[in-house]
This record gives C-alpha cells, sequence and structure tokens, in this order.
C-alpha cells in the first residue's frame, strides 16, 4: 500500500484554504499497480488538489471489482488499467461506479521475452498460441485480458472467426486452472519471462519501467496488425449515495491534476503516454503502431465467462444426509450405500486442483444441537494432511458416513449453514459452491422455514463473491421442488436420481457443476 503523506499533499491544501476552502476531504483511491508510482508522485508534489486528500492503495482491478460488489471497504475513486473494467464491475457493485470522461494515461499491449525469443505473429490469435504463453489472469487485471479483447477485436465481424478466439483461450485457461497461486503479473511476470526465455503478455510502460529499474534488456513485439491500447480512467466508485455524489467532484478535480504539463511529464517519465495513445517522446517504447478496438463489449464478457468456466477450480462443501431414511433399500444396497459410492467414485476422478470438504446432516447431530457436523474441512485433493493427502481424508470419512446414519432431516438449517461456511472462506480463485445431497424434506420443527432460507439465501448472496448450492434428490422420495428453488436462488443447478443406479453419474455432474457464473 502506498500512502500519499499528509505532510506533502499538504501543499495542496494550504492552497485550497487560501483560495477560500473552508474544508478538506479525504478520499481513498485504489490505482493498479503499474501506475501507482506516478500517481503517487504527482499528488505528493506540487499538485494544486484544490479541497481535497487523496490516499493511494495499490490493487489490482479485479480485487477492487470484488470490494465493490461487497460494498466494504471499496474505495471512493479508483483508477483501473484499462477503461473496460468500469462497465465489468458496475453490474456486481453494491453502488453506482461512474467513469469520468477520457482516460489519464494510456499504453499499448506488448508481447514481450529475452532478446531473440518473442516470435514474430500476424495476429493476436497467433500470439494465443504461442506455446508456453505467459498471460496471467484476465480475471484480475487488463493487462492478461487485453490479448483476447484484441483477438475478439480482429475477428469481431467474422463470426467463424470469433469462435477460434475461444478455442485458443482453452490451453491457456486450463494451465491457469492448475495454479496452487495467484498467476504471476507486472514486474513478476516480467521477472519470470526473462529468466526462462519465456514469452509473456504485458505493456510497453511495464518493460520500460522495468527494464530501467533493473537495468535489463527485453524485447517487446505487437503482432503485425498492431495492438489494443489500455487506457487508465478516473472512475467513481464509493458506494454511499451522498458520498459518491461529493466523490465525483473530487474526481474531477483528480483529472485535472493529472492532466497538467507537470503531471505529463512524470507518466512520460514512468512509460506512460498520454490519453491520446500518441507515442511516447525521444523515441522510447515500441512507437507508432496500428491500434485495435472492440466495438461490442457483449462479446468479451462473453469471452471472459468462458475463462472462468475453464480456468477456475472446483472449491466446494458436500453435506450428505444421514437421516433413518438413508437406510431403505436401492439398487443392490441402501441409499447410503449408493451414495458412498457415487461420492468415492467423484472424489478419485478429479484433480488436485480440486477443493472439497465434507459434511454429515440429519437432526441435532452435531454441538448444541446443530443438525449438521462437519468431518472434513475443505481442502485440496493434493494437500498434506498429517501424512496423508485429502483425497484420502476424504475418501476414509465417505465410507464411515453410514456409521451415521438416524434420526430426521435437518435440511433447512444445514443448507444455510454450509452456504455461510462457505462465503466466509470464499476463494476468488475457484467456482464456490455447496453440493446438498438428501432423500427426503426437512423434518426439523425447529428449524427455520422454506420461505425463511430462500429469502436469506438471496439477501445474503454477493455477486461479487458468489456461493452456488447444487442440490441431488436421491430418488423420488426426496422434497424435489424445494430443492430445485434453493438452486435457483443461489444460481445452482438441481438434479434428482430417480433410479438409483443414476446416483454416481448425477453426483459427478453436480460436483463439476459451475452455476451461472
Amino acid at each position: 500500500m502506498a500512502v500519499v503523506a499528509l505532510t506533502a499533499a499538504g501543499v495542496g491544501v494550504v492552497r485550497a484554504l487560501a483560495g477560500g476552502c473552508d474544508t478538506v476531504e479525504q478520499y481513498s483511491l485504489a490505482v493498479a499497480p503499474s501506475i501507482e508510482p506516478a500517481v503517487s508522485s504527482v499528488l505528493s508534489g506540487r499538485a494544486d488538489t484544490r479541497c481535497y486528500e487523496f490516499t493511494v492503495d495499490t490493487a489490482e482491478p479485479g480485487d477492487v471489482a470484488g470490494l465493490l460488489g461487497k460494498g466494504i471497504d471499496a474505495p471512493d475513486l479508483w483508477i483501473p488499467d484499462a477503461r473496460w473494467w468500469a462497465s465489468r464491475a458496475a453490474p456486481t457493485a453494491a453502488g453506482p461506479v461512474q467513469m469520468i470522461a477520457g482516460a489519464v494515461a494510456s499504453t499499448p499491449a506488448v508481447l514481450v521475452g529475452a532478446p531473440g525469443k518473442v516470435p514474430e505473429v500476424p495476429t493476436w490469435r497467433a500470439a494465443l498460441a504461442i506455446p508456453d504463453l505467459v498471460l496471467g489472469n484476465p480475471l484480475r487485471t487488463g493487462v492478461a485480458a487485453a490479448p483476447i479483447r484484441a483477438a475478439l477485436a480482429e475477428t469481431q465481424d467474422d463470426p467463424v472467426a470469433v469462435g477460434t478466439v475461444r478455442t485458443a483461450m482453452v490451453p491457456l485457461a486450463q494451465k491457469e486452472s492448475s495454479r496452487t497461486e495467484e498467476a504471476p503479473s507486472g514486474t513478476d511476470l516480467l521477472t519470470a519471462v526473462g529468466a526462462d526465455d519465456g514469452v509473456g503478455i504485458s505493456t510497453e510502460q511495464q518493460v520500460l519501467a522495468f527494464s530501467a529499474a533493473n537495468e535489463s534488456a527485453l524485447e517487446t513485439r505487437v503482432p503485425a496488425n498492431g495492438s489494443i491500447l489500455l487506457e487508465y480512467p478516473v472512475v467513481v466508485t464509493s458506494p454511499a449515495p451522498d458520498r459518491h455524489h461529493r466523490a465525483t467532484d473530487a474526481a474531477r478535480a483528480l483529472v485535472d491534476v493529472l492532466g497538467t504539463q507537470d503531471a505529463l511529464e512524470v507518466l512520460h517519465d514512468e512509460g506512460f503516454r498520454g490519453p491520446d495513445g500518441e507515442p511516447l517522446p525521444e523515441g522510447r517504447g515500441i512507437g507508432g503502431v496500428p491500434l485495435l478496438s472492440l466495438r461490442d463489449e457483449a462479446m468479451a464478457e462473453e469471452a471472459l465467462g468462458a475463462w472462468s468456466l475453464l480456468a477456475l477450480p472446483i472449491r466446494t462443501l458436500v453435506a450428505v444426509d444421514v437421516s433413518g431414511s438413508m437406510r431403505f433399500p436401492a439398487g443392490d444396497g441402501t441409499r447410503m450405500d449408493l451414495t458412498v459410492r457415487a461420492a468415492l467414485a467423484g472424489n478419485a476422478m478429479f484433480p488436485d486442483s480440486v477443493s472439497a470438504g465434507l459434511w454429515a446432516f440429519s437432526q441435532n447431530l452435531g454441538e448444541d444441537g446443530q443438525d449438521y457436523a462437519e468431518l472434513v474441512p475443505i481442502r485440496r485433493y493434493d494437500t498434506d494432511v498429517d501424512g496423508r493427502t485429502q483425497r484420502e481424508v476424504m475418501a476414509d470419512q465417505a465410507e464411515k458416513v453410514p456409521g451415521l446414519v438416524g434420526g430426521g432431516t435437518g435440511l433447512y438449517d444445514t443448507t444455510l449453514a454450509a452456504f455461510r461456511a462457505v462465503q466466509r472462506s470464499y476463494d476468488p480463485r475457484a467456482v464456490n459452491s455447496v453440493i446438498v445431497l438428501t432423500d427426503g424434506a426437512n423434518e426439523d420443527p425447529d428449524s427455520i422455514s422454506e420461505a425463511q432460507l430462500l429469502e436469506i439465501l438471496a439477501r445474503e448472496q454477493d455477486p461479487a463473491r458468489p456461493v452456488i448450492v447444487v442440490t441431488i434428490g436421491i430418488t423420488e422420495d426426496a422434497d424435489a421442488r424445494t430443492l430445485a428453488e434453493i438452486s435457483r436462488v443461489t444460481g445452482g443447478s438441481s438434479y434428482v436420481a430417480r433410479d438409483p443406479a443414476d446416483i454416481a453419474n448425477v453426483f459427478v455432474n453436480a460436483l463439476a457443476d459451475r452455476g451461472e457464473r
């Protein structure tokens, strides 16, 4: 976090007070990491910020978008690394998201690598197919999204060619899904490609700043048909209506400050082009290149939606009904026998990138009369748990579940508790879900009602941190209507295994369910 010192900001405040300003308002400003040094330098210098002070925090745009969805700890103002972040964040934001006209800086996307290692490619579609391309996470940074948008811009008038962009994304997204930590970006990405002789996606500005700071030579290229421009706007994001209105005036003052000649020189020194995208002075950077532009923002949203389906690993809490009716005969065993087999089959076939945990529920099963008990907390399948993998722990506990069978069905309290547990431990790099397997209807007279459950789930669902509830009814005795409503209100799917032989297939489909993201 970079905080503009009050003593430095006070220079602008003194001028404002001298001009008749009665009060000085303070605003939080979240900025993309690449532009933070320039913005902090301008604001901590002798810039006239009128009646406003700005505290500058560094944050990747995707992380800020998540804060806007929560409406908690959201910044008043925001400078993301691309204009499209404003429209992308607005639908899920807790308050209005208003982009002030124009941008304060820009920079084109580039291919980067060690000298002699960056191939010449005719298009960005071809660039996406470069072996072992280091892309980054397009759901988190505009830089990583830029080549996808550029490829769409190249093909936007040819529906068949547009489909090939998604095909090119598949191996990159699948590689992302296997990561155990966030994809590299900015300086980390440039360090990685320089050390490994790889090829990555960056910007003219990032490469110039990195090369100057590290006295290293990196080669940059753009495809033969040009590049896409990343523009840095000022966006008003304060969720509270009254403060949002006041923050708009502060945003305009900030735009004025960052648009001065002194500020433009600071931005140029840091490797940024001006808002017009004109090449940097003194022959720095890649010079003049044709600029690609995507006309239909919906194309990008569809592509990034496809990316999230392909790239985000599964993270789920499986809640298994162990009420007395699970002893009823089914197929060549009991309902519980078949459910355990299904769980073991799913547990065995999914990759290590899956994270899962296990609960059992009936009525008064857990501590303090709770209807549920945690058997295994959510962890990645390849996590070491006292010398065993999480996968092995899950399998062992699943085989012990039949010993818990008895009592009534505590469906409603369990569903809500599981939803809240996953939401509390939310992983933004995964599809977060709850899978509920049950053969009956709620039988706990002391639980919340169906109406209360649905109302709470709808109210507590956070669009920026969605948790879907996938329900599986075991045989036709399950309350299929209620299960479908529970799934619907959270954006999940509902399945009914009417034939006992279908339970295994239904469970595997449910485990892979990624909802309506």
